[in-house]
């Protein structure tokens, strides 16, 4: 066999591999579309059950008043035991570590007899502000018997320029408590731009540019940890078509989803961070054309007149597997 053959068959195995053994590939509900609604807003929280979209954000941060963190909190337990989320994911947004108001979001959120299937913790600086966090949290699901084996998955936020540079050492440690009995298991990282840019002293335009390095640098990081990666708000809210653009760029970059803050930006963004049908035909002809490579014992192959090797194989699981997502999310119930 020549080099080139012996290298694509060492590539393919190894691909097999990862596919294949357990814990290798990360499954995760697909978060396209991920919309903020005010926790304090009960009108706004009572639509929720009309919207088909990914995750829902009850927010007690940056959308809520200081002067209303309180009606937020209780609000947000109450939406919680009284709406029908379906198969909309349900996220709390608490408030940040250092903002000494995380524990008594925690407190009260989590006394909902339904309590959120995801957590979101934003401004993450650093390691010792994600074990606090696992700290408070552990102490109030112990507290509560009513939360017995109750482990939310987690989506860290960054927003600023310390948090960009240690970064890969918070995804660590939060994919390292995941793993070993934490009290959450870390599943995404979220860009909040408008917090970056102030940190920075960018200028925050429509097209983005000032923070491109940014976003590469989260979604590199977010991907060595099999982490889902989320993009930021689209300011322009109301122009749903350079939100299409935006989107469809951002999905072409690596990001799974994108925040939304409007529900007509819904159905645009989860489009586009949607297969098409012709990728998932593609990526399902290519996996299987793999499997029977596999079974024959070839190692190097050729798909459509084109050599195939891991990075083709791992975008084809990459694409199936999400579709599979989306398409278990339409059999539930809505």
């Amino acid at each position: 066999m020549s080099t080139k053959g012996m290298c694509i068959s060492q590539t393919a195995n190894r691909f097999h591999r990862l596919v294949n053994c357990s814990g290798s590939v990360r499954h995760y509900n697909p978060r396209r579309a991920v919309l903020y609604v005010p926790g304090n807003d009960g009108k706004k929280l009572s639509k929720i059950p009309t919207l088909t979209v990914d995750s829902v954000v009850l927010d007690c941060e940056d959308g809520v008043a200081l002067n209303r963190k309180d009606e937020a909190r209780n609000t947000t337990k109450k939406m919680l035991d009284s709406l029908d989320f379906s198969n909309t994911e349900s996220v709390v947004r608490i408030n940040s570590v250092s903002s000494g108001l995380m524990e008594e979001d925690l407190q009260t959120v989590l006394q909902a007899r339904n309590p959120p299937t995801t957590l979101m913790l934003p401004k993450v600086d650093s390691t010792q502000e994600l074990d606090l966090f696992a700290d408070v949290l552990y102490t109030t699901v112990q507290s509560n018997v009513h939360l017995k084996n109750y482990k939310p998955n987690l989506i860290s936020m960054i927003e600023s320029a310390r948090g960009l540079l240690d970064l890969d050492d918070v995804l660590e440690r939060g994919v390292e408590l995941s793993d070993n009995d934490g009290p959450f298991t870390l599943e995404a990282v979220t860009f909040g731009s408008d917090d970056f840019c102030a940190d920075i002293g960018a200028t925050r335009t429509t097209e983005g540019d000032e923070l491109l390095y940014a976003r590469q640098k989260i979604i590199v990081s977010a991907k060595a940890y099999q982490l889902q990666v989320i993009d930021m708000v689209h300011i322009d809210y109301k122009n749903l078509e350079s939100l299409k653009l935006v989107a469809e760029k951002a999905a072409e970059m690596g990001f799974t989803g994108k925040q939304v803050i409007h529900p007509s930006q819904i159905a645009v963004v989860q489009s586009a961070f949607t297969p098409s049908e012709a990728k998932i035909r593609w990526a399902t002809e290519l996996t299987q054309a793999f499997h029977e490579h596999q079974k024959s014992g070839k190692g190097a192959f050729t798909f459509r007149g084109s050599m195939i090797d891991m990075p083709l194989l791992l975008q084809a699981k990459n694409i199936t597997n999400l579709y599979e997502m989306i398409d278990n999310k339409k059999e539930g119930p809505k």
